[in-house]
């Protein structure tokens, strides 16, 4: 087995909730997470953060025989940059391999900085290789999921009407999702204030397809802003 070069600790960091915060927290992680069936496709995308379980994810999937190619997008984005000294879709691949999955069924993306750019650049990548864009699994964080959703709308070069595709991504409840590697209860209430932002505010900048936001989450998103927690 190769000696990979990151460290991933399963230990989780504990932060102990209110009930009110833990239910406007909740609201906020419900609306994201889409929990979208499996169906059987032509590719599986694993797209670049700095959670290895959105690698594993991705990984056994490809295991489990939903799909015959497992592609990594990724270089460095905001989570990694300064964290990681290698891009995010090679950690990706290194973590499938030593899952078991073979190095001639993985493709990389190794230039993408950014969800938008996971996006574009995955379908050029396929494009060159042609390999077939008509069913895809998109793997990411759980709170990622609409996001992503709403950015392969807008940003998906070919026909996205004519691509059917799936979100999925680690399978977990909020509680679940802090550990030592991706941090605290804190910070996953301020990255879905941040992500709730973007889908707000990015349809304007044209990065995303907007998404309706419902009262009971905006109502939750402002308490939460009111608590003290800053978007990220």
């Amino acid at each position: 087995m190769r000696m990979l070069l990151y460290s991933c600790s399963i230990g989780r960091h504990v932060k102990v909730m209110d009930d009110e915060t833990e239910k406007r927290a909740k609201a906020l992680w419900d609306y994201l997470c889409l929990g979208e069936p499996l169906e059987k496709s032509d590719v599986i995308i694993g797209l670049g953060c700095h959670d290895l379980r959105v690698a594993e994810r991705s990984a056994q999937l490809f295991l489990d025989g939903w799909a015959p190619f497992l592609l990594f997008t990724g270089f460095l984005g905001k989570q990694t940059t300064g964290v990681w000294t290698r891009r995010e879709a090679e950690i990706f691949r290194d973590v499938a391999v030593d899952m078991g999955v073979p190095e001639d069924r993985i493709l990389l993306e190794t230039s993408a900085t950014n969800t938008g750019e996971n996006i574009r650049f995955s379908y050029k990548t396929l494009r060159e290789i042609a390999i077939p864009v008509k069913k895809l699994i998109l793997v990411q964080q759980p709170f990622m999921e609409r996001r992503v959703k709403a950015t392969f709308l807008k940003q998906w070069p070919g026909h996205s009407e004519d691509t059917h595709f799936i979100i999925t991504s680690p399978q977990m409840d909020m509680s679940s999702y802090p550990n030592s590697s991706v941090g605290t209860t804190h910070q996953l209430i301020s990255n879905m204030l941040g992500v709730i932002e973007r889908i707000r505010d990015y349809p304007e900048k044209g990065f995303q397809v907007e998404q309706e936001i419902p009262p009971s989450v905006l109502t939750s998103f402002h308490w939460l802003l009111d608590a003290g927690y800053k978007p990220q």
